[in-house]
């Protein structure tokens, strides 16, 4: 399995190449249910990642967790993004974005929620512009949750 460094390289290789319509989501499976999650756009890319208001109380990032997660640059939960951290930029983004993104989704992945290992994750992905057909994403190193 991959580790974190080989982990965002591959999620930014990914992103670069999604096409419109395209949604992945980057969980940990099981009852903790962390994750982070990506809509493309044909003008726009919207990044989420969860919010403590949909986690039990072991899984929640908690006030230190936040502040690691709002200093990598995500925006804070509101309604308005379902009560999860966002972002939302223009398309197409440079590589140094793609980078940037895939540095707040680990920082807030491992540091904010804990997550241990890139290997207690898994991918679901697919294009809502084509029937939902699924995506395969083996840059990732990460096992398709089915």
């Amino acid at each position: 399995m991959t580790g974190w460094t080989e982990f965002a390289e591959g999620l930014a290789e990914e992103l670069a190449d999604l096409p419109a319509g395209a949604v992945v989501k980057i969980i940990e499976p099981g009852p903790a249910s962390r994750y982070a999650q990506f809509r493309q756009l044909d003008d726009e890319l919207w990044a989420e990642l969860v919010g403590d208001h949909w986690l039990e109380p072991a899984a929640k990032a908690g006030p230190t967790g936040e502040q690691l997660i709002a200093e990598a640059g995500w925006y804070a939960p509101d309604a308005d993004h379902g009560h999860n951290w966002w972002v939302e930029w223009p398309w197409p983004l440079s590589s140094a974005r793609y980078r940037q993104l895939t540095s707040m989704v680990v920082t807030g992945l491992r540091d904010g929620f804990g997550v241990a290992a890139v290997a207690d994750l898994a991918y679901v992905a697919w294009n809502e512009n084509a029937g939902n057909r699924a995506l395969d994403l083996p840059a990732l190193g990460l096992r398709r949750q089915s």
